[in-house]
């Protein structure tokens, strides 16, 4: 899905600071000097500060904070994920249009990206704070030659993927990253990503999982709701700093690659050490609400099939779908 603003792009960005004769543009892109201009014109109204002279050519001078392909491709070190880039600037839900995309064959790896969700979505069916210009929001489109069961635990696959590239780009925060199990990211107790794995299947098969993953980058406590403040963080308030929001898709996306190689030919079990080493629930207390029934009982790691393992007075019940609530740390050692 590469567009002429795309070309341009690469070509500035090639060699920062040079200047790029419109020549080589337009042999480059195959259009005339007039729709060059043109299209230089609309970067410069999307936010980039692109200088000309006469008889030299286009020199790139900064660039906007917007996830878009032009921006993230030259991080991006995939062979497969994100190689097709669909960015909306504005749209209702990612998740939903990267599922309309799946009729239309597009390729594994496929990732639409929303500069602002207008109807973004958790689960449960609850909405996502999503404000524009401040986080990232992106779903991608998989196809996994695997059996129904092993699908279950996919988000954990992206979620270890997202807290493995956050500790990567704030490393100051590694130990305080961890995975609530079954699709959340937290940072010292409070959410900072939520994952939406939605599935189509026919006849029992996995035609396609598309997990949506929204991460909080650029906000400050402030700016968040009031009732989310004591629950919910981002990076900027957990740094003290900005952070790139291509930069910081393209790591999650360069970090899933091997991760979902991995669990589409060995699943889960290569996976669980480091899954362990953040697991925000074990040898927690938690009550587990399945659709109003409720199981209480002491967090004991993850199976093999992504399922919690529950410890109860009854034994150890596995969980593989439920809203787990901490009610207090438990004695049990790792």
């Amino acid at each position: 899905m590469t567009t002429i603003a795309d070309q341009i792009l690469e070509l500035l960005k090639a060699d920062p600071g040079a200047e790029v004769s419109s020549a080589t543009i337009c042999g480059r892109c195959g259009v005339t000097r007039t729709a060059i201009w043109k299209w230089i014109e609309r970067l410069r109204e999307s936010g980039y500060v692109i200088e000309a002279r006469s008889r030299h050519g286009y020199r790139l001078v900064s660039s906007p904070d917007t996830p878009s392909q032009a921006e993230v491709f030259h991080a991006l070190t995939t062979k497969r994920i994100g190689r097709d880039f669909r960015y909306r600037e504005v749209t209702g839900s990612t998740n939903r249009d990267a599922m309309a995309l799946i009729s239309q064959g597009v390729p594994e790896g496929t990732v639409v990206v929303a500069g602002e969700q207008t109807s973004g979505r958790g689960r449960m069916t609850r909405n996502w704070f999503s404000p524009p210009g401040k986080n990232l929001y992106f779903s991608l489109v998989l196809r996994p030659l695997v059996e129904f069961s092993r699908a279950a635990s996919m988000p954990l696959v992206v979620g270890l993927a997202v807290a493995e590239a956050l500790a990567s780009l704030a490393p100051e925060l590694d130990g305080e990253i961890r995975i609530k199990w079954p699709n959340d990211i937290l940072i010292g107790g409070k959410k900072i990503c939520g994952i939406l794995c939605e599935l189509q299947a026919e006849e029992g098969n996995v035609v396609a999982i598309v997990p949506g993953i929204g991460v909080n980058v650029n906000l400050t406590t402030d700016e968040f709701p009031e009732e989310l403040r004591p629950i919910a963080t981002a990076l900027q308030a957990e740094a003290g700093h900005t952070f790139s929001r291509s930069a910081v898709l393209a790591t999650i996306l360069n970090r899933l690659e091997p991760l979902y190689e991995t669990w589409m030919h060995e699943g889960l079990v290569p996976l669980l050490p480091a899954i362990k080493r953040r697991d925000a629930l074990f040898g927690r207390q938690l009550t587990i609400d399945r659709l109003g029934q409720l199981t209480t009982g002491t967090a004991d790691g993850i199976q093999d099939d992504g399922a919690l393992r529950l410890r109860t007075t009854d034994g150890i019940v596995p969980i593989y779908s439920g809203e787990a609530h901490i009610l207090g740390v438990a004695t049990a050692a790792r």
